[in-house]
């Protein structure tokens, strides 16, 4: 006999499934940070003058790009496994395995994976910025750190948002993936949840609404920004 919504509210797995929410928002939060990190400072590699460093950035952007995602986590995850539950035993730390490694290994996975689409969203919002803006602020005696602080760095987010949107909502669904090796967010809380109900259509059609308040509330958050930190922006690269 199935659980009925009520019953499955009642058993606690609506507040299992917040709380995987949460971890799952948690892990993109994480990830994309430094998937933007590798993201900017490929695009500065990718546009400077050694041959070496852009072949490096392009063969790492073609690689990820190339392999499945959840092929990424499983190398990610088995091939540092045996290392990290040795570091548990000489620590005597329990919790390691059984929750701080697995989430440490999505916030790699979903870094690496956002990181290799950040480096192209930021590399084209470095061009979108015009040269004379940079020319005219070091012929008023502008240093390197001030045109960095003042010009380039807020048109560069300003520019880079629309595709680190694209980015965030994909990092989003790429967390469902973790939970094959371990971690407890939204998708395995859904798994477990069907499990122990025997109502995977409810569990999961509550998992699929979870989805879409966080990638609608984020969506609503970059229109919001694009437009907040775009005032005064728009043809300022004409």
């Amino acid at each position: 006999m199935t659980a009925t919504l009520l019953d499955i509210l009642n058993a606690g797995w609506g507040t299992m499934l917040l709380r995987g929410a949460g971890m799952t928002i948690f892990i993109s939060l994480c990830g994309i940070v430094l998937g933007m990190l590798i993201g900017i400072g490929g695009a500065v590699l990718k546009s400077g003058r050694s041959r070496l460093l852009r072949l490096v950035v392009s063969l790492y952007t073609l690689l990820v790009r190339s392999v499945p995602e959840l092929l990424i986590i499983y190398l990610l995850f088995f091939g540092t496994v045996q290392t990290a539950a040795d570091l548990a035993d000489w620590l005597d730390w329990d919790d390691l395995m059984s929750g701080v490694f697995p989430m440490l290994v999505g916030i790699l996975a979903i870094g690496l994976i956002s990181g290799s689409y950040s480096v192209e969203v930021f590399r084209g919002a470095f061009k979108a910025i015009a040269p004379g803006q940079l020319e005219a602020a070091r012929a008023i005696g502008m240093s390197r750190r001030q045109c960095l602080i003042r010009i380039t760095l807020p048109q560069l987010f300003w520019y880079a948002l629309p595709g680190a949107n694209n980015v965030w909502q994909n990092a989003l669904k790429d967390t469902a993936l973790i939970s094959l090796v371990g971690l407890v967010e939204l998708m395995r809380a859904a798994v477990l949840g069907a499990a122990a109900t025997r109502a995977p259509l409810t569990l999961y059609l509550l998992a699929g609404i979870l989805y879409f308040l966080i990638g609608a509330c984020s969506q609503g958050l970059f229109v919001w920004a694009e437009r907040h930190f775009g005032r005064g922006m728009r043809g300022a690269g004409s």
